[in-house]
Order: C-alpha cells, then sequence, then structure tokens
C-alpha cells in the first residue's frame, strides 16, 4: 500500500490528534477553503480504504507501544512502596565529617530506579526525592479491591430498637458506624 507524503501526514496527524479536519489542515493546503470543505474532504479522506487502513495501522502500534498490564502498574507502584532512600545513598564517614552522596543512579536496581522522583543538582550537593510512599500503597489498594467497602444492613425486630450498623472493608477494619437509625 502506497500513500502519498500528504497522505501519511494526514493519517499521523489524525491520529496524533484525533480529529480528521485538524489533520487536514496540518497535512494539505486549505487557503481559502471554508471549514465545511475542509471538514467533507478530510472525513473523505479518512474513509478512503488505504488512509483507513494505515490509520488503523498506526493506532495498532500507538496501542501496542504504550499498553501497560496490571501486573506492570502493580509492580512498579509495588516497587514506589517498598523503596528505601538509603539504597540509593551512599554514606561515607572518617573522624571529622560524614558525607551523604547519591548513587550513580543507572546502577541501582531497577526496583529502586522505579521509585526516584527526581535527582538534581543544588549548591549543597544533590536533592534526590522518591514518589510518595502513601499514594502508591493508595493506588496498590484501590487496584487490588483491598479499600473496597462492604455494606451490612442490620433489620431490628421493634419500632424502638437501637441498631448499629458497620461498615467493615476486606481486611476487618472498621470504616463507619452509626448508631439509632
Amino acid at each position: 500500500m502506497s500513500l502519498s507524503i500528504k497522505q501519511e501526514n494526514f493519517c499521523n496527524y489524525y491520529v496524533e490528534s484525533g480529529n480528521a479536519s485538524d489533520a487536514y489542515r496540518r497535512a494539505y493546503s486549505c487557503k481559502g477553503k471554508s471549514d465545511n470543505t475542509v471538514w467533507v474532504e478530510a472525513s473523505r479522506l479518512a474513509n478512503n480504504p488505504k488512509v483507513a487502513l494505515r490509520i488503523s495501522e498506526l493506532r495498532s502500534e500507538m496501542q501496542r507501544r504504550s499498553d501497560i498490564t496490571k501486573d506492570e502498574a502493580v509492580g512498579i507502584l509495588a516497587d514506589i512502596a517498598r523503596a528505601n532512600i538509603v539504597d540509593a545513598l551512599e554514606i561515607k564517614s572518617n573522624e571529622m565529617f560524614t558525607t551523604i552522596v547519591v548513587k550513580d543512579v543507572s546502577a541501582l536496581p531497577i526496583g529502586v530506579q522505579r521509585a526516584i522522583l527526581s535527582v538534581k543538582s543544588t549548591d549543597k550537593g544533590y536533592e534526590l526525592k522518591l514518589y510518595n510512599k502513601i499514594d502508591a500503597i493508595e493506588k496498590l489498594s484501590k487496584l487490588l479491591g483491598w479499600d473496597a467497602s462492604e455494606q451490612k444492613d442490620i433489620i431490628g425486630e421493634g419500632k424502638n430498637d437501637s441498631i448499629t450498623i458497620q461498615i467493615i472493608d476486606k481486611r476487618g477494619d472498621v470504616v463507619d458506624a452509626d448508631t439509632n437509625y
């Protein structure tokens, strides 16, 4: 399948923006054309079988490159939650001074590398920041369903019964308790 350079550009711009008219304007000269004319020509081009196939190929390739599995996401979040900043630092001491130095980041284990948010040079040395462990744990909890609550309804036998309703998460922790319903 051979497309012209402008058709190939249209396909790339269309996949990038998701808008056929914008892609058409970027790939072709539209000087003097009305918005309606651009829309008609862009629609016609997008529906051309060769162009439509190329757009589909580009989308599939982009999706393949950007796919991340749930297991990968869990692994990255687990690395962040487990990371210890000391693993990225080297502590050097002598009789007078203790110096803390950031290790060569490329030599760190991948789990520690994944947990690093930033490394920047300051006037006092290097500043190392890790991603927030609490945020990672909360995201893991949601992803794995640990934070889903269960609601238990308790029905009393009489009108004046005092009832306690508790919402308990999957770990068995009480999330909310209300009395006297």
